[in-house]
């Protein structure tokens, strides 16, 4: 069963745990940081805690995805991919906050759920 929001604040929590990374990739980790901070210090309904933990999930993939292609980066392999995974991040987190202000639950693509 899909958690629904009760009030548009818990929309716009929602809508904050997607974009607040954004600002948090200017800070060290930052953009973990962010909807950790809203998944631990924010609302605790079940829709504002679904979305906060995916986006969170969601930033420590792309934090390791990342860190592999600095590695990667090298070489041609690493270079070629940089593009892609940066149109996907921001795809991804324009797409969950759209969802977020509808008020549904969006899953990333492509990212690891080590946060259950």
């Amino acid at each position: 069963m899909e958690p629904v929001p009760a009030k548009d604040s818990e929309k716009n929590w929602a809508i904050a745990a997607h974009l607040a990374p954004i600002l948090g990739y200017f800070i060290l980790i930052g953009q973990i940081l962010l909807p950790l901070g809203i998944l631990l210090f924010g609302p605790k309904s079940a829709f504002v805690q679904a979305h906060a933990k995916e986006s969170l999930n969601a930033q420590i993939s792309y934090t390791i995805y990342g860190l592999v292609l600095i590695l990667l980066a090298m070489t041609i392999v690493g270079i070629v991919f940089v593009i892609p995974l940066f149109v996907l991040v921001l795809w991804n987190m324009v797409a969950a906050a759209l969802a977020a202000g509808r008020g549904e639950v969006y899953a990333y693509r492509f990212i690891l759920r080590l946060i259950p």
